[in-house]
């Protein structure tokens, strides 16, 4: 039957059209219909009319037809105008291919309707499966039902309505079944009561047709080139030709592995393979082995017979028998019961002499009758007679390496390489955990390491470094650096040695720091040690950047915290900055080369190339947003964010009150959005930083992270949409308006979770996190956004030790001392993680610490739960060691206060509500059913200002019980 489409009707369509546009809009025609949002449904545009009106909650693209859905069923409308194909009455709809043909589903029925005429199928089928067929042919559609038929995705009839079943098959070409990358030819295959008909995929071409026969389907099975058909209740086997190569005489055939096939006859079992009936159905049992598709065997009483497919041989063996590998059975002589190992198609390769076996997991053993044991050799080894004997065997480190006793001798035993070492008295063997080494001492003393493999770690290892230099590896000292003329070390020994690829400087890394050579041997750190970062496995361990001749890094000195920029000049490593970092790294803007250099208290100084040097060019850098696909960098500094070229110029003037790049799939041409100080409001930026937009809107995001069905369209897509308090829209590349209509038409309809202990996480969390956003102390403790961090908590610090607050950092550190909390040190410019946990333990305890050794101090923030986890590049690059240390502060305090009715929660305001504050509420708001947080725009803010006071009271009401029910936790 047809479907009767809906058409908007021409008043319709104006109303719609004209409820779209305000006066600064310059419509865009669009080659697409293109979904906009209207009280947070989508409807679809063609930039100069409402299309449709927006009622659907999803969609999906295809070239074809537009599959929506509203109210959880699916619907197609046209992609170019919007016309309504099929109303979404389905409960589900697929396009295969994207080509002329959907496939509906309502409850368990399947109908089809072509593209083309908008055709829905008078037939219904009770399942319906598309199958791709070829890069040619594309996919054909399987119709399943009472009556059965095979569609192209086109709309052609390759197969026409039939009672009875209808099966895809794939086949590989005979001989083929044991290689894995064999072409599999896919073949529909039709089962009526009268004959079986197998049809070509492509083009539905009947190959042949069998009468009273049909098909045995081998769904998930292996690969095979022939098809199981019953005929006359007995089953047989057909080849792509329709012969016959088992006439159908057999009670049940099953397909294994490598082409064998399990028949199932009157009197047992018995194995075809290749046109060969290897054994004939007479067996009470027959197996394969997946490993070797030559070896197959067969069971009579309690003997199993172990065959080979290619010499015909036959090895019989007591039930029980265990293959090995290659072509080894280890098992028992069937007369005498002892215990050996035959080679199927070969002969006996271990007498059947020994009373029994052992194991595995750590090794399979021969035993014999004098209890001596042998262990068979491991995973392809030739198996051969045992030519040692041993007593007991220990594992070391795993079961590939075994120390066997025999007596009073030891001896090392590996699966790769065999017996390593003949048993010997007074040697001693063991497992070294730190190094996954074996470590054994002979009886004069030396001293040998093995890796997992049962290799020797041998001395020396050289490899070489230079035209000059190699390395030489001494086992339990290190690696040197040695001199290939002369064959003398030039350096101590190091954990690790190599050649930097980009510097052509040798790295000699050390446990707490880094050496640097020349490829001629030139020591160019003597004063100067390069330091290493220690925050996780993601990186280098160290930063060299080279400009020009130069290689530029971060430096350390005995006695001097804090690590300074340094570079190579002069055949030594020179600093070229104070003491005042913590890490480095280098940044690329496209081909250009930044290094950013991150201080202790969060802020970072960003250096560029300047001729033929690295230039300090910012400093006090609060933020930073680097992209390497773009030549621009968006800089945070206390007036705010602006964007700045690779050289570290200043683009834009605007101290804006945030910057993001927004990227479009094809990372070629993307702005920047920026945030207006004053109104919070949004407008774009150039990539050069100059403004398109003036800050008007209230959100700014590229299509596709709003529509991500739109990540792969053509160039011509809108590539952003935005909305204002009350226009939803799409602008252009130069930030021209194309499309705008109303975001909302009616009141949203604003609901709240509970704001109770148990339901609102978010609270425990920013609890957690940054306590003073919520609560106030007895004294005037603040943590405010941006800054020095590291004069923000020495403030509170200070407050802490009843000093005045703006005390200063060694005004603290003194009384820190004095007090005994943590001890004198000259040369301390900042606080160590150690010296925050003695300050903790004074707060927890009222006692110090000075009678506890650092792992004592250590072991106990631990079990204290106070220590900072730091994993990764991302994280220690952005990570601000004050704050958590302040984090550490606050947890200590509120621990010390709690049940002193001394925490009082603050009230909060809508007009001065924080980021953090705002988002712990929102986590309550909900938005037509839906979480706020989770909206694909935002909430409308004067909607949102509207919502959140309600909240905000709210939240004010419990705000005591929650704070008694997160002190109770702590």
């Amino acid at each position: 039957m047809n479907i009767k489409t809906k058409t908007m009707s021409l008043v319709t369509a104006v109303i719609l059209g004209a409820s779209a546009w305000t006066s600064s809009v310059h419509a865009a025609t669009f080659s697409q219909i293109q979904p906009y949002l209207t009280d947070y449904k989508i409807g679809f545009t063609d930039g100069n009319k409402l299309v449709t009106q927006a009622i659907y909650d999803e969609f999906q693209i295809t070239s074809s037809g537009m599959i929506v859905t509203k109210g959880g069923k699916k619907g197609i409308i046209d992609p170019r105008t919007g016309k309504e194909i099929t109303p979404t009455i389905w409960d589900n709809i697929d396009i295969p291919d994207s080509k002329n043909i959907a496939i509906v589903q309502k409850g368990g029925w399947f109908q089809y309707i072509d593209l083309k005429t908008h055709k829905l199928s008078t037939m219904k089928f009770a399942g319906a499966h598309p199958y791709y067929s070829s890069a040619e042919q594309g996919t054909a559609i399987m119709l399943l039902g009472k009556s059965s038929m095979l569609l192209n995705g086109d709309g052609k009839v390759l197969v026409p309505p039939f009672a009875g079943k209808l099966t895809m098959v794939q086949l590989v070409a005979p001989g083929q079944t044991e290689n894995k990358e064999a072409e599999k030819k896919r073949y529909f295959v039709a089962t009526t009561p009268k004959e079986l008909i197998m049809y070509d995929s492509a083009s539905g071409k009947k190959l042949f047709a069998l009468a009273k026969t049909e098909l045995i389907p081998n769904e998930g099975g292996p690969d095979t080139a022939y098809l199981k058909v019953r005929s006359g209740g007995k089953e047989g086997l057909l080849d792509r030709n329709g012969k016959y190569v088992l006439e159908p005489k057999y009670n049940a055939i099953y397909i294994w592995n490598n082409g064998y096939f399990q028949v199932i006859g009157p009197k047992g079992q018995g194995l075809w393979k290749d046109g060969r009936m290897l054994a004939e159905p007479i067996y009470k049992e027959v197996g394969i082995e997946n490993q070797n598709p030559d070896v197959y065997y067969t069971v009579t009483g309690d003997v199993a017979t172990y065959h080979s497919v290619a010499k015909g041989t036959a090895h019989p063996f007591k039930k029980g028998a265990q293959f090995l590998h290659g072509s080894y059975v280890l098992g028992q002589d069937p007369k005498t019961n002892l215990y050996g190992v035959a080679q199927v198609g070969g002969g006996t390769v271990i007498p059947f002499t020994y009373s029994s076996v052992e194991g595995p997991p750590a090794a399979r053993l021969l035993v014999r009758s004098d209890g001596k044991k042998a262990i068979l050799p491991g995973w392809n080894k030739e198996v051969k007679e045992p030519d040692f004997w041993f007593d007991s065997y220990v594992t070391l480190g795993s079961y590939s390496m075994l120390s066997i006793k025999d007596g009073n001798k030891i001896g090392l035993y590996s699966e790769n390489e065999g017996l390593v070492l003949a048993p010997v008295e007074n040697r001693v063997i063991r497992y070294e955990e730190a190094t996954g080494r074996v470590l054994v001492t002979e009886p004069d003393g030396k001293v040998q390491r093995y890796n997992f493999s049962g290799k020797p770690q041998e001395a020396g290892n050289p490899k070489p470094l230079s035209d000059d230099l190699t390395t030489e590896y001494q086992p339990g000292k290190g690696v040197m650096i040695v001199d290939r003329k002369t064959k003398q070390p030039i350096s101590k020994h190091y954990q690790s040695v190599y050649l930097g690829s980009d510097t052509k400087l040798i790295v000699a890394m050390d446990r707490d720091w880094t050496d640097l050579y020349t490829p001629e041997g030139k020591l160019l750190t003597t004063e100067n040690k390069v330091g290493m970062w220690k925050g996780g496995n993601d990186r280098s361990p160290i930063t060299l950047i080279k400009v020009a001749d130069s290689v530029y890094t971060m430096s350390v000195r005995p006695g001097v915290v804090g690590m300074s920029m340094s570079k190579t000049d002069g055949g030594q490593l020179q600093v070229v900055s104070e003491a005042i970092y913590r890490d480095i790294t280098e940044r690329m803007l496209q081909d250009h080369k930044i290094a950013i250099a991150a201080r202790a208290d969060g802020t970072f100084d960003i250096w560029a190339p300047e001729g033929n040097q690295l230039v300090n060019k910012l400093t006090g850098v609060n933020g930073y947003v680097a992209e390497a696909d773009f030549n621009k960098l968006l800089v945070q500094t206390s007036a705010g964010w602006d964007v700045y070229s690779p050289e570290l110029q200043r683009l834009s003037t605007g101290d804006y009150q945030s910057l993001k790049f927004l990227i479009l799939p094809d990372r070629k041409q993307s702005a920047i959005v920026y945030q207006d100080k004053k109104t919070g409001l949004f407008g774009l930026l150039s990539m050069d930083g100059k403004v398109l937009t003036s800050a008007k809107f209230e959100t700014i995001m590229p299509v596709d992270q709003l529509f991500m069905q739109l990540w792969s369209t053509s160039a011509s897509q809108p590539p952003y949409v935005f909305t204002t308090k009350d226009q939803f829209g799409y602008l252009g590349h130069g930030g021209q308006e194309l499309f705008a209509t109303r975001f909302l038409t009616k009141k949203p309809v604003v609901t709240y979770r509970p704001i109770s202990f148990q339901s609102f996480s978010a609270y425990s969390e920013l609890m957690r996190q940054r306590p003073l956003e919520l609560i106030d102390f007895d004294k005037p403790y603040s943590w405010p956004a941006g800054g020095n961090s590291e004069s923000h908590f020495f403030a509170n610090l200070a407050l802490y030790l009843n000093l005045p607050k703006d005390a200063g950092k060694q005004a603290v550190l003194s009384e820190l001392v004095s007090k005994g909390i943590i001890k004198a040190d000259e040369n301390r410019s900042v606080m160590s993680d150690e010296d925050m946990f003695r300050v903790a333990y004074f707060m927890a305890t009222g006692k110090t610490s000075q009678a506890m050794t650092t792992p004592q101090v250590l072991e106990w923030a631990q079990k204290r739960g106070i220590v900072p986890f730091r994993e990764g590049m991302s994280y220690y690059m952005t990570m601000n060691l004050y704050a958590e240390y302040q984090h550490i502060l606050m947890t200590e305090l509120m621990r010390s206060l709690k049940g002193k009715k001394v925490l009082k929660p603050k009230v909060l305001t809508t007009a001065s509500l924080s980021d953090a504050q705002q988002q712990m509420l929102t986590t309550a708001l909900i938005v037509n059913g839906k979480p706020a947080n989770q909206l694909p725009v935002p909430f409308p803010q004067a909607e949102w200002q509207k919502a959140i006071q309600g909240l905000v009271n709210q939240y004010n009401k419990q705000a005591a019980q929650l704070l008694a029910a997160y002190e109770a936790k702590l």
